[in-house]
């Protein structure tokens, strides 16, 4: 015997679809439409009144600040290299101990003008009372050379820390002012952003309305679609 069967094409998903919208979120509060347009009422006009040509402005400042960075730093070379030198110079007298000699020559010319003054002086003393060749003789001399040379000690270390020093303050001052060409290429590194920052802040307020509005718009999600299978 043959059995037919019958099938529900219904049963498998036949008959059709329909779709249905379903509200995923209330409407947007009254409030919050009416802040929306009241901040946009106060916004608008500033875009109305800016002026374009203030970019003009800005590039214009911005060239020039760059212009003058790029002098600074063309000097910044010649400064850094003065610096070195000076330090070369000054770091061989530290190692050598080599100072001018017209600073010794002079200090040490009034030296021997005073030991030459001294032992004519301890001369005429010692013959007026018979000893000139005595013991007493040879250690006055030696006396006076000792304190001639002592005192040329003094001069040189004086000569020295005198050159020393005036390497040191030289070094100091090139150093100051490859610190100021550092400082003030800095300056005017910053004055291109500082110019459009201040070009730009006018339009801020209106952007960033924009921006969070927009924002809000293409990320909405109003509704779900359900679609359903059969009649």
């Amino acid at each position: 015997m043959n059995l037919k069967r019958r099938f529900d094409i219904q049963f498998f998903g036949g008959g059709g679809s329909s779709t249905q919208k379903i509200q995923k979120r209330d409407p947007e509060p009254e409030n919050l439409t009416n802040l929306r347009d009241s901040l946009y009422n106060a916004i608008s006009p500033s875009i109305q009144l800016y002026d374009p040509s203030q970019w003009q402005k800005a590039q214009e400042i911005s060239n020039n600040a760059l212009e003058q960075q790029k002098n600074l730093l063309g000097g910044l070379s010649g400064s850094i290299g003065k610096s070195s030198d000076i330090l070369d110079e000054m770091m061989n007298v530290v190692r050598t101990g080599a100072v001018p000699t017209a600073l010794t020559d002079a200090a040490n010319a009034s030296v021997m003008k005073g030991l030459n003054g001294s032992m004519g002086s301890m001369l005429n003393s010692l013959g007026n009372r018979g000893v000139v060749n005595s013991s007493i003789t040879s250690k006055g001399i030696n006396n006076l050379s000792q304190n001639a040379a002592d005192a040329m000690n003094a001069n040189y270390l004086n000569a020295y820390n005198s050159v020393i020093n005036g390497y040191a303050h030289g070094l100091g001052g090139a150093q100051n002012n490859t610190a100021s060409l550092i400082n003030g290429a800095n300056a005017a590194g910053n004055i291109p952003s500082q110019a459009y920052e201040g070009v730009s802040a006018g339009l801020m307020p209106a952007f960033n309305f924009w921006k969070a509005w927009q924002n809000s718009y293409d990320n909405r999600e109003d509704y779900d679609t359900v679609v359903k299978q059969g009649k």
